[in-house]
């Protein structure tokens, strides 16, 4: 259960794609199934608080999400649909006929889950949610199964994802057992001002765990021509609006990623979608940073294959163990203490916990 605003509630589930084949339409149907159910059952839930309750009653809010739609299309349709990607997402007659397979698919997984939802309800006499799938922002969840986040594309091919954690933290020692290496945060400095290196260094506190990633489709013929960073911020509006348009009916997290001399056409896409009443809801835009290294140890640096290769077999050499929970099991006394300054990077939620007075905006 997630607070998204006062005295509202949402259920969410969330469907990883990249785990399902795509010409596996049982397969599709069973998880959209699965993930449509294990909103419903929780409308179920009585709240103690009485304004809570009657916010359920009042408006029942369920959302099945979804991530790594940008491994699954790639799964799908091929090189030639990053390629089409690298273009611009042209209205091209291949581009066309992209476009309609992924409303296709869209649409079919927003109908399975409004019928699901929408049936358990009218059999258990309670109230039809009126709206039924979103994408819910989807970081380091993602991670878990090598998915790119919610239909965002990844940051690369292949990339050093750093995620931060408090010294000593149960979770990075295992991962540091297992054979990732840890350096010093971005907050961890000496007198002069200059990172830290060692994560042992009495004036460190906290650690960035360091683990090369490959996204599944990497080593597809063709695909390590494909330059993502380099997608434009219309290509990006313009598969957002796809998600928004034929599966969401809640908001589709989404942040578009962009250069200076794109903002005046990206405005005024975003306008002519509010104007025209396209579905447009919102979305976050962030500056893209195209010297990564001018920015040491950020959350994510993209690597070429032979760097990928070369952190692997580091690795590899530094690993004592390949049973990672039993080495989590020798650090972890079930009181984890948390930590990490950027909130979405750590490993946990660093968001101040709420009270009704004092909602987050």
């Amino acid at each position: 259960m997630e607070i998204i605003g006062t005295n509202f509630h949402c259920n969410l589930s969330e469907i990883h794609l990249n785990q399902i084949d795509p010409q596996n339409y049982k397969e599709q149907e069973e998880a959209f199934t699965a993930g449509a159910l294990s909103v419903a059952v929780l409308l179920n839930h009585k709240f103690v608080e009485p304004r809570y309750q009657y916010s359920r009653e009042l408006d029942p809010i369920v959302g099945v999400s979804f991530t790594g739609l940008f491994d699954f299309f790639v799964h799908a349709f091929g090189v030639d649909w990053l390629r089409w990607w690298e273009q611009g997402r042209p209205e091209t007659p291949e581009g066309l006929s992209f476009k309609h397979k992924e409303q296709e698919y869209l649409s079919r997984w927003k109908d399975i889950v409004h019928r699901v939802v929408w049936n358990y309800c009218d059999s258990h006499n309670i109230k039809r949610p009126n709206r039924c799938t979103t994408v819910q922002p989807s970081g380091t969840k993602s991670l878990l199964t090598n998915a790119s986040p919610g239909w965002h594309p990844p940051k690369a091919q292949r990339f050093i994802r750093r995620i931060t954690f408090g010294k000593n933290n149960p979770v990075a020692l295992a991962c540091l057992e297992y054979g990732y290496s840890i350096v010093p945060s971005q907050s961890d400095k000496d007198e002069e001002g200059n990172l830290l290196n060692d994560p042992f260094d009495p004036r460190c506190t906290e650690w960035l765990v360091e683990i090369p990633v490959a996204v599944p489709w990497a080593d597809l013929p063709g695909a390590d021509t494909i330059e993502i960073n380099k997608f434009n911020a219309l290509a990006q509006m313009d598969f957002y609006m796809q998600v928004q348009k034929f599966y969401t009916a809640h908001n589709t997290s989404a942040t578009i990623e962009l250069r200076e001399n794109e903002v005046e056409a990206l405005g005024t896409r975003i306008y002519e979608a509010i104007r025209n009443d396209e579905g447009y809801i919102s979305a976050a835009l962030l500056a893209r940073f195209d010297d990564h290294q001018s920015f040491p140890r950020l959350p994510f640096e993209p690597i070429n294959k032979q760097q990928y290769n070369e952190l692997m077999q580091q690795v590899e050499k530094r690993r004592q163990t390949d049973d990672f929970h039993a080495a989590l099991s020798r650090y972890d006394t079930g009181e984890l203490m948390e930590a990490g300054p950027a909130g979405c990077d750590s490993d946990k939620c660093m968001m101040p916990e709420s009270t009704p007075n004092n909602m987050p905006h």
